[in-house]
């Protein structure tokens, strides 16, 4: 992130969570705090910002808005730029007040609230915000709100989408809403993240082992691997994989949004374990990784089609091993093309350019075909640039194109759109029968939560009988025993 909100009072009280971020408090602390405004930048780091967001009386959620619209302007002003592979300044809010900030009773005014500041800044400042939150019924009431008042006509959402790119994302949401979308996910998800794409990562392989990849370059990339590992001293060239790449800890923003989808079947050719810990962070079961673990019910898998990091005689990269994959990982593949057939794959951060996926592909198609079916097996998020390879497979895929006059403009719009996906696709409603969140609701709603509320009450706690279905909906559902 280019800049981080961390929440505060007049004390300059920072929870000790935030410590990683801020460093040490009294070196962060703001000159002449508490300030008028009730915000202000870190004194060690320009990056870190400060709001004060303690609140004495009811009503004053609005002040925070206030508060937070004016702060977002001043960080837009203050000098930061985007780095390299942003086109916009992005900020990340916590969702404020609902802590130690006086608001905790009243969830649903204060996130509405939040909400309504944050996409006032969005639309007339021109920055790009990530709300964040590590509990789950917080996030899935903000995308209930994010989605009313999309739909409801009464306000105005900066999704930042043509209508039919709206339509889309919409659609793909509810498929995934609706269990039936999968996940494909490519080397460009986990760049975006400081990880070398196949180039790259070449590269760093013949800088390890001293050998000139300017030679082979031109070769390709599986024949330059291939040359790459006979000139590596034997070593395996797993291992090296392993060591340039090391164990990443800062997801994407992809990675984060995907997890989001809760997808229970995920496939990708990536090697590094960051879609795993972004499921993990998101407080979701993180997957079964395919074929070194198990499948267990009620578990989502991963399957890793080109191996894992940690399993470095796994690693896919050469032409020999592309060669050998079918007769080596044969059942990955029939599970990919399973998948085809049987879900709606969503593919991002790939060119469709891997000569077995294309040929798994192709497989599934053919054999629809001969047996009378036509029909889309997934969508493309295309961010190339290049519209004749929808050409290619405009019978086979929906292809969404992000728009943009750069590589940078294109992620952020394939970003968005995954986010508004993501906002329908979002299915936890662990918050709906919280009466903190009432202030979500319409009079008429909080009538009819109050009234289930009140007979969920009376289900006892006890772990059998026939009452234990009403126990796991009141849980499921937010309400207390």
């Amino acid at each position: 992130m280019d800049a981080k909100v961390i929440p505060t009072d007049g004390y300059f009280s920072v929870m000790g969570y935030w410590h990683d971020i801020t460093g040490d408090p009294e070196q962060a602390r703001p000159a002449g705090w508490p300030t008028d405004n009730g915000y202000a930048v870190s004194q060690v780091n320009p990056s870190v910002w400060f709001i004060n967001v303690f609140q004495r009386r009811k009503g004053t959620g609005f002040r925070l808005g206030d508060r937070v619209r004016q702060l977002v302007s001043e960080i837009a002003r203050s000098g930061l730029r985007p780095t390299e592979s942003r086109s916009t300044l992005r900020i990340a809010v916590p969702v404020l007040g609902i802590g130690r900030g006086g608001m905790g009773a009243r969830r649903g005014e204060a996130l509405d609230v939040l909400l309504r500041a944050l996409w006032d800044s969005v639309r007339t400042v021109g920055v790009d915000i990530v709300l964040v939150t590590p509990d789950p019924a917080v996030f899935g009431a903000a995308q209930y709100r994010r989605r009313t008042i999309a739909e409801s006509g009464t306000g105005s959402l900066p999704w930042g989408l043509s209508a039919p790119a709206l339509a889309e994302a919409k659609r793909l949401g509810v498929l995934a809403r609706d269990g039936h979308l999968a996940l494909f996910l490519g080397a460009g998800v986990s760049m975006a993240a400081g990880l070398p794409d196949w180039d790259g990562l070449l590269t760093r392989i013949a800088e390890r082992t001293k050998q000139d990849y300017g030679q082979v370059k031109a070769l390709g990339s599986l024949d330059a691997a291939e040359l790459l590992k006979r000139d590596s001293d034997q070593r395996q060239i797993g291992e090296l994989v392993r060591d340039i790449i090391g164990k990443p800890k800062k997801i994407a923003l992809a990675h984060g949004i995907l997890a989001g989808f809760d997808a229970q079947e995920t496939i990708t050719t990536n090697y590094d374990a960051l879609f795993e810990l972004a499921v993990e962070q998101a407080g979701r079961t993180t997957p079964t990784v395919l074929p070194w673990e198990p499948a267990e019910v009620g578990r989502p898998w991963l399957l890793k089609l080109h191996g894992d990091l940690q399993r470095a005689d796994s690693i896919v990269l050469t032409r020999r091993d592309f060669v050998l994959f079918d007769a080596r990982s044969r059942p990955a593949g029939s599970l990919l093309q399973a998948t085809l057939m049987t879900r709606h794959l969503l593919i991002v951060g790939t060119s469709l350019a891997d000569d077995n996926v294309i040929r798994l592909a192709m497989e599934v198609d053919d054999y629809l075909r001969r047996n009378g079916v036509r029909s889309a097996q997934g969508t493309f998020i295309d961010v190339s640039g290049k519209a004749a390879r929808q050409r290619l497979w405009s019978e086979q895929f929906h292809w969404h194109v992000c728009e943009g006059e750069d590589i940078t403009q294109r992620v952020r719009q394939m970003e968005i759109f995954l986010d508004v996906a993501a906002a329908y696709a979002a299915r936890n409603a662990s918050w709906l029968l919280d009466p903190r969140f009432e202030g979500l609701l319409s009079d008429s709603e909080q009538r009819v939560t109050a009234k289930v509320r009140s007979a969920l009450a009376q289900v006892p706690d006890a772990d059998s009988g026939l009452l234990v279905p009403l126990k796991e909906i009141r849980e499921q559902l937010g309400g207390a025993g």
